[in-house]
């Protein structure tokens, strides 16, 4: 087996712009909720003689520096939650590339060159169970490009077919197995363990699968929604059989030092709360997270 000739960032950086651009029910919430929670980036300046220079009063809030951001004022905002219902979780793979198909996956009916990535045991048991809680309310997938050089790489990224150019196995269709074998895009392929081949979704027909499933005869409540998906993540991950998976015991580490701390700030509500345990679950389990609209 031959790496990809490029690394996985290279791969998953323009994969998620072209995501986010080329689909307009899809959209990255980190962003977006933090300008309506008023994170605020450029206001972490303590010395008061600055803001007597300028002519302004610092910002009121709770300095937050242990997060992602680096530092976070936090002030109301006036605006309203942006609505979303239905959740996508992406993880971004580097491939192996084979210029013969291992045989017992030829065995299978793959034959020629194919593709290959791995699986974390770890991180799949526990994706799993919050995919199975969160049920049609979310997609997990796996990413991973049909090609490998870096020639074919820039190419598409160019021409802006890396979505059109990669495969996109859900979380369930990899339960038991270490290995995804593919030798086209979309969502077709072969999970190792006791090899069978599986038939599978492109990203976008998964993505317009999970809308369909939604009736739209309620009213969204996005605060409602944020903090629904938050619980029932960690409520999942807190699953009696998950106790010695290691990822799992670091994010709920994780979410009690949110906890803690927050609950020194009574200015910060319960969204913040809940944004901030979704920043970690995506940064402990590797996964890039997007609304659907």
């Amino acid at each position: 087996m031959k790496p990809a000739a490029f690394e996985e960032k290279e791969y998953e950086a323009s994969l998620y712009k072209q995501l986010e651009s080329g689909n307009p029910n899809v959209w990255s919430p980190g962003q977006v909720f933090e300008a309506h929670l008023g994170f605020d980036h450029a206001a972490l300046v303590q010395n008061p003689r600055f803001w007597q220079l300028i002519g302004r009063t610092a910002p009121v809030g709770a300095f937050l520096n242990r997060y992602d951001w680096g530092g976070i004022w936090r002030h109301r905002s006036r605006r309203p939650m942006p609505n979303f219902r239905l959740n996508l979780f992406l993880q971004a793979k580097r491939p192996g590339y084979y210029k013969r198909t291992p045989r017992h996956i030829r065995a299978k009916g793959m034959n020629g060159p194919s593709w290959c990535f791995g699986v974390d045991a770890d991180q799949q048991s526990a994706l799993e169970r919050v995919s199975k809680r969160l049920g049609n309310k979310v997609a997990m997938v796996y990413a991973s490009p049909a090609f490998h050089t870096a020639s074919q790489l820039y190419a598409h990224i160019k021409m802006g077919t890396i979505i059109d150019n990669s495969t996109f196995p859900e979380i369930r269709q990899l339960k038991g197995h270490s290995k995804w074998f593919y030798n086209c895009a979309g969502g077709n392929g072969i999970a190792n363990a006791e090899p069978q081949y599986s038939e599978g979704r492109s990203l976008y027909e998964i993505i317009r699968a999970l809308r369909q499933q939604q009736s739209s005869d309620f009213e969204i409540d996005a605060t409602r929604e944020m903090l629904n998906l938050s619980n029932t993540v960690v409520e999942a991950l807190e699953d009696r059989e998950l106790h010695d998976n290691p990822r799992v015991a670091l994010f709920l580490q994780e979410v009690r030092v949110i906890d803690r701390e927050l609950s020194q700030f009574e200015q910060i509500g319960q969204p913040v709360r809940a944004l901030l345990r979704m920043s970690a679950f995506t940064q402990f389990f590797n996964l890039e997270w997007y609304t659907i609209k």
